[in-house]
Protein backbone atom coordinates (compact mmCIF):
# COMPACT_ATOMS: atom_id res chain seq x y z
CA UNK A 1 0.00 0.00 0.00
CA UNK A 2 1.17 3.50 -0.80
CA UNK A 3 0.10 6.50 1.22
CA UNK A 4 -2.11 7.94 -1.52
CA UNK A 5 -3.80 4.86 -2.94
CA UNK A 6 -4.67 1.29 -2.11
CA UNK A 7 -4.66 -1.91 -4.16
CA UNK A 8 -5.78 -5.48 -3.90
CA UNK A 9 -3.54 -7.67 -1.76
CA UNK A 10 -4.22 -10.59 -4.08
CA UNK A 11 -2.93 -11.33 -7.56
CA UNK A 12 -5.68 -9.33 -9.25
CA UNK A 13 -5.36 -6.95 -12.21
CA UNK A 14 -1.92 -8.34 -12.99
CA UNK A 15 -0.41 -6.52 -15.95
CA UNK A 16 -2.04 -3.22 -14.95
CA UNK A 17 -0.96 -0.16 -13.08
CA UNK A 18 -3.89 0.96 -10.95
CA UNK A 19 -4.98 2.50 -7.69
CA UNK A 20 -8.01 3.36 -5.61
CA UNK A 21 -6.88 6.77 -4.44
CA UNK A 22 -7.56 8.23 -1.03
CA UNK A 23 -8.26 11.89 -0.34
CA UNK A 24 -4.66 12.43 0.80
CA UNK A 25 -1.56 13.76 -0.90
CA UNK A 26 -3.13 16.50 -3.00
CA UNK A 27 -3.31 20.28 -3.21
CA UNK A 28 -6.90 21.21 -2.35
CA UNK A 29 -7.96 22.76 0.95
CA UNK A 30 -10.97 22.94 3.24
CA UNK A 31 -13.74 20.42 2.55
CA UNK A 32 -11.84 19.35 -0.59
CA UNK A 33 -8.63 18.51 1.28
CA UNK A 34 -6.67 17.34 -0.45
CA UNK A 35 -6.66 15.02 -3.51
CA UNK A 36 -10.03 16.09 -4.91
CA UNK A 37 -10.11 15.23 -8.62
CA UNK A 38 -13.56 16.54 -9.53
CA UNK A 39 -13.65 19.57 -11.81
CA UNK A 40 -17.43 19.65 -11.28
CA UNK A 41 -17.08 20.41 -7.58
CA UNK A 42 -16.70 23.91 -6.18
CA UNK A 43 -12.97 23.41 -5.81
CA UNK A 44 -10.37 25.49 -7.63
CA UNK A 45 -9.73 24.24 -11.18
CA UNK A 46 -6.04 24.87 -10.60
CA UNK A 47 -6.04 22.49 -7.65
CA UNK A 48 -8.07 19.76 -9.35
CA UNK A 49 -5.76 19.88 -12.38
CA UNK A 50 -2.73 19.55 -10.11
CA UNK A 51 -4.43 16.68 -8.30
CA UNK A 52 -5.12 14.87 -11.56
CA UNK A 53 -1.47 15.26 -12.51
CA UNK A 54 -0.62 13.76 -9.12
CA UNK A 55 -2.70 10.68 -10.00
CA UNK A 56 -0.73 10.25 -13.23
CA UNK A 57 2.54 10.63 -11.36
CA UNK A 58 1.57 7.99 -8.82
CA UNK A 59 0.82 5.56 -11.65
CA UNK A 60 4.09 6.43 -13.42
CA UNK A 61 2.09 7.75 -16.37
CA UNK A 62 2.78 11.47 -16.17
CA UNK A 63 2.74 11.79 -19.96
CA UNK A 64 -0.43 9.69 -20.31
CA UNK A 65 -3.98 10.71 -21.15
CA UNK A 66 -6.22 10.61 -18.08
CA UNK A 67 -9.79 9.92 -19.19
CA UNK A 68 -12.51 10.91 -16.71
CA UNK A 69 -16.08 10.76 -18.01
CA UNK A 70 -19.00 12.96 -17.04
CA UNK A 71 -20.84 10.62 -14.69
CA UNK A 72 -24.63 10.78 -14.42
CA UNK A 73 -25.59 7.51 -12.69
CA UNK A 74 -26.50 5.89 -16.01
CA UNK A 75 -25.99 2.39 -17.38
CA UNK A 76 -23.84 3.67 -20.25
CA UNK A 77 -20.44 2.12 -20.91
CA UNK A 78 -18.29 3.36 -23.78
CA UNK A 79 -15.34 1.86 -25.61
CA UNK A 80 -12.58 4.47 -25.65
CA UNK A 81 -9.82 4.90 -28.22
CA UNK A 82 -6.96 7.39 -28.44
CA UNK A 83 -9.02 9.54 -30.80
CA UNK A 84 -12.20 9.89 -28.74
CA UNK A 85 -11.03 10.23 -25.15
CA UNK A 86 -12.44 13.67 -24.28
CA UNK A 87 -15.88 15.05 -23.31
CA UNK A 88 -17.38 11.63 -22.70
CA UNK A 89 -20.66 11.13 -20.85
CA UNK A 90 -20.74 7.64 -19.37
CA UNK A 91 -20.48 5.75 -16.10
CA UNK A 92 -18.08 3.10 -17.33
CA UNK A 93 -15.19 2.98 -19.79
CA UNK A 94 -13.22 0.18 -21.46
CA UNK A 95 -10.17 0.30 -23.71
CA UNK A 96 -7.26 -1.64 -25.20
CA UNK A 97 -5.05 1.44 -25.52
CA UNK A 98 -1.84 1.57 -23.50
CA UNK A 99 -1.82 5.36 -23.82
CA UNK A 100 -5.01 5.88 -21.81
CA UNK A 101 -5.57 5.94 -18.07
CA UNK A 102 -9.23 5.24 -17.32
CA UNK A 103 -10.53 6.97 -14.21
CA UNK A 104 -13.86 7.26 -12.46
CA UNK A 105 -14.60 9.47 -9.47
CA UNK A 106 -16.47 8.38 -6.35
CA UNK A 107 -17.58 9.60 -2.94
CA UNK A 108 -19.64 6.61 -1.66
CA UNK A 109 -20.63 4.87 -4.92
CA UNK A 110 -18.83 1.65 -5.82
CA UNK A 111 -15.71 1.92 -7.99
CA UNK A 112 -14.85 -1.21 -9.94
CA UNK A 113 -11.64 -1.71 -11.92
CA UNK A 114 -11.30 -4.66 -14.29
CA UNK A 115 -8.79 -6.40 -16.53
CA UNK A 116 -9.26 -9.01 -19.25
CA UNK A 117 -5.85 -10.69 -19.31
CA UNK A 118 -5.84 -12.38 -22.73
CA UNK A 119 -6.87 -9.40 -24.86
CA UNK A 120 -5.37 -6.90 -22.39
CA UNK A 121 -8.60 -4.92 -21.96
CA UNK A 122 -9.11 -2.63 -18.99
CA UNK A 123 -12.25 -1.06 -17.60
CA UNK A 124 -13.45 1.34 -14.92
CA UNK A 125 -17.02 1.37 -13.59
CA UNK A 126 -18.89 3.89 -11.43
CA UNK A 127 -21.76 2.00 -9.79
CA UNK A 128 -24.19 3.84 -7.59
CA UNK A 129 -27.42 2.06 -6.79
CA UNK A 130 -29.14 3.52 -9.87
CA UNK A 131 -26.41 2.48 -12.26
CA UNK A 132 -26.03 -0.95 -10.69
CA UNK A 133 -29.77 -1.57 -10.78
CA UNK A 134 -29.96 -0.53 -14.44
CA UNK A 135 -27.13 -2.91 -15.39
CA UNK A 136 -24.00 -0.75 -15.70
CA UNK A 137 -21.89 -3.77 -14.71
CA UNK A 138 -23.51 -6.11 -17.23
CA UNK A 139 -23.24 -3.50 -19.99
CA UNK A 140 -19.54 -3.09 -19.29
CA UNK A 141 -18.94 -6.83 -19.60
CA UNK A 142 -20.75 -6.73 -22.96
CA UNK A 143 -18.38 -3.99 -24.16
CA UNK A 144 -15.38 -6.05 -23.06
CA UNK A 145 -16.75 -8.93 -25.12
CA UNK A 146 -17.20 -6.63 -28.11
CA UNK A 147 -13.45 -5.99 -27.92
CA UNK A 148 -12.80 -9.73 -28.06
CA UNK A 149 -12.62 -10.43 -24.35
CA UNK A 150 -14.02 -13.45 -22.54
CA UNK A 151 -15.68 -13.59 -19.14
CA UNK A 152 -13.38 -16.31 -17.83
CA UNK A 153 -10.38 -14.01 -18.32
CA UNK A 154 -11.81 -11.03 -16.44
CA UNK A 155 -10.71 -9.99 -12.96
CA UNK A 156 -12.55 -7.26 -11.03
CA UNK A 157 -11.57 -5.38 -7.90
CA UNK A 158 -14.13 -3.43 -5.85
CA UNK A 159 -12.72 -0.34 -4.21
CA UNK A 160 -13.69 1.83 -1.24
CA UNK A 161 -17.39 2.70 -1.04
CA UNK A 162 -20.13 3.15 1.52
CA UNK A 163 -20.66 -0.04 3.52
CA UNK A 164 -23.95 -1.45 4.71
CA UNK A 165 -23.93 -0.20 8.30
CA UNK A 166 -23.60 3.38 7.05
CA UNK A 167 -26.09 3.17 4.17
CA UNK A 168 -29.53 3.85 5.59
CA UNK A 169 -32.40 3.77 3.08
CA UNK A 170 -36.16 4.25 3.22
CA UNK A 171 -39.08 1.86 2.82
CA UNK A 172 -39.61 2.88 -0.79
CA UNK A 173 -36.02 1.97 -1.62
CA UNK A 174 -36.42 -1.41 0.10
CA UNK A 175 -39.65 -2.16 -1.74
CA UNK A 176 -38.16 -1.08 -5.06
CA UNK A 177 -35.36 -3.62 -4.79
CA UNK A 178 -37.27 -6.50 -3.24
CA UNK A 179 -40.16 -6.30 -5.72
CA UNK A 180 -37.62 -6.82 -8.50
CA UNK A 181 -36.19 -9.90 -6.84
CA UNK A 182 -37.13 -11.41 -3.49
CA UNK A 183 -33.53 -12.58 -3.06
CA UNK A 184 -32.56 -8.93 -2.70
CA UNK A 185 -34.02 -9.04 0.82
CA UNK A 186 -30.69 -10.60 1.82
CA UNK A 187 -29.01 -7.29 0.99
CA UNK A 188 -30.88 -5.44 3.75
CA UNK A 189 -30.68 -5.44 7.51
CA UNK A 190 -33.31 -3.74 9.64
CA UNK A 191 -32.61 -1.82 12.84
CA UNK A 192 -35.20 0.24 14.72
CA UNK A 193 -37.55 0.17 11.71
CA UNK A 194 -34.79 1.43 9.42
CA UNK A 195 -33.21 -0.44 6.53
CA UNK A 196 -29.52 -0.60 5.67
CA UNK A 197 -28.47 -1.62 2.17
CA UNK A 198 -25.38 -3.59 1.12
CA UNK A 199 -24.44 -1.90 -2.14
CA UNK A 200 -21.05 -3.60 -2.65
CA UNK A 201 -22.61 -7.05 -2.16
CA UNK A 202 -25.31 -6.14 -4.67
CA UNK A 203 -22.53 -5.38 -7.16
CA UNK A 204 -20.77 -8.64 -6.33
CA UNK A 205 -23.99 -10.55 -6.98
CA UNK A 206 -24.29 -8.82 -10.33
CA UNK A 207 -20.70 -9.71 -11.24
CA UNK A 208 -21.20 -13.35 -10.28
CA UNK A 209 -24.41 -13.52 -12.30
CA UNK A 210 -22.35 -12.45 -15.31
CA UNK A 211 -20.23 -15.57 -14.84
CA UNK A 212 -17.14 -13.83 -13.50
CA UNK A 213 -15.36 -15.59 -10.66
CA UNK A 214 -12.21 -13.53 -10.08
CA UNK A 215 -13.47 -10.85 -7.72
CA UNK A 216 -11.77 -9.01 -4.89
CA UNK A 217 -13.48 -6.61 -2.49
CA UNK A 218 -11.30 -4.20 -0.50
CA UNK A 219 -14.06 -3.71 2.13
CA UNK A 220 -13.17 -0.09 2.85
CA UNK A 221 -15.92 2.30 3.96
CA UNK A 222 -15.84 5.82 2.57
CA UNK A 223 -18.37 7.11 5.11
CA UNK A 224 -16.60 5.88 8.24
CA UNK A 225 -13.03 6.74 7.26
CA UNK A 226 -13.15 10.52 7.05
CA UNK A 227 -9.35 10.86 7.13
CA UNK A 228 -9.00 8.64 4.07
CA UNK A 229 -12.00 9.22 1.83
CA UNK A 230 -14.54 11.74 0.64
CA UNK A 231 -18.17 10.80 1.30
CA UNK A 232 -21.29 12.36 -0.17
CA UNK A 233 -23.53 11.06 2.60
CA UNK A 234 -21.18 12.17 5.35
CA UNK A 235 -21.03 15.66 3.84
CA UNK A 236 -24.84 15.82 4.00
CA UNK A 237 -24.88 14.77 7.65
CA UNK A 238 -22.28 17.44 8.43
CA UNK A 239 -24.26 20.09 6.52
CA UNK A 240 -21.31 20.81 4.25
CA UNK A 241 -22.02 22.73 1.06
CA UNK A 242 -20.13 20.32 -1.20
CA UNK A 243 -17.74 17.37 -1.17
CA UNK A 244 -14.67 16.09 -2.97
CA UNK A 245 -14.37 12.97 -5.10
CA UNK A 246 -11.51 10.49 -5.07
CA UNK A 247 -9.97 8.99 -8.17
CA UNK A 248 -10.03 5.30 -9.11
CA UNK A 249 -7.72 4.74 -12.05
CA UNK A 250 -6.28 1.96 -14.17
CA UNK A 251 -3.93 1.70 -17.12
CA UNK A 252 -2.20 -1.09 -19.04
CA UNK A 253 1.38 -1.65 -17.92
CA UNK A 254 3.99 -1.64 -20.68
Amino acid sequence: MRENFIKSKGNYLKGCSYGFFTRNGGYSEGIYKSLNCSSRSGDSNINTCKNRTKVLQELDKEDGNLVIPIQKHTNICKIITDKDSQNITADALVTKSEKLILCILTADCVPLLLHEKKENIIGAIHAGWKGAKSNIIENTIIKVQELGGKKENISIVIGPCIQQKSYEVGNEFFENFTLDDKKNRELFIQKSQRYYFDLPQYCINKIKNCGIKKIDNLNKCTYENSNEFFSYRRSLHLNEIDYGRQANAITISK
